[in-house]
């Protein structure tokens, strides 16, 4: 089974002192491939940044999500971006959610997405996508 993934899957991955550590780590393990659109890498990385995390830490771990067998890291297409700005402007959603909804896009053409973000998981299976894990 394949899933975009979503920045905190990482995230919680990253660190094992997070709530989600081990949903995280199973998660990605059962996976058979791992989608991640390059926001995804974007955010990540200036996520480390905010931590205050330092650069060659940062980078390596980077890399590791980036060179895994496992991992397709694929380049949002125009038409991902303009459909996330038009839900942004139909759904009345604020600018925030933009990086959110290019994920969206990106998970409604692979038909399932992995996250622990609530709003997005609720937005997800409204649009009738797989959401992993099943449960948080």
């Amino acid at each position: 089974m394949k899933a975009v993934i979503d920045i905190n899957v990482l995230i919680y991955d990253t660190f094992r002192d997070s709530v989600f550590h081990d949903k995280a780590r199973s998660l990605l393990d059962r996976l058979e491939e791992w989608i991640i659109p390059l926001i995804v890498i974007y955010e990540y990385v200036w996520f480390m940044k905010g931590l205050g995390m330092d650069t060659k830490s940062s980078v390596e771990k980077a890399k590791e999500y980036l060179l895994q067998p496992k991992s397709d890291v694929i380049v949002e297409e125009v038409s991902d971006l303009i459909k996330a700005l038009d839900l942004i402007s139909f759904e009345g959603l604020s600018l925030s959610r933009f990086n959110d909804e290019v994920v969206l896009s990106i998970a409604s053409k692979i038909g399932c997405i992995a996250t622990f973000d609530d709003k997005l998981r609720k937005q997800a299976l409204a649009r009738g996508l797989i959401v992993l894990p099943q449960e948080i």
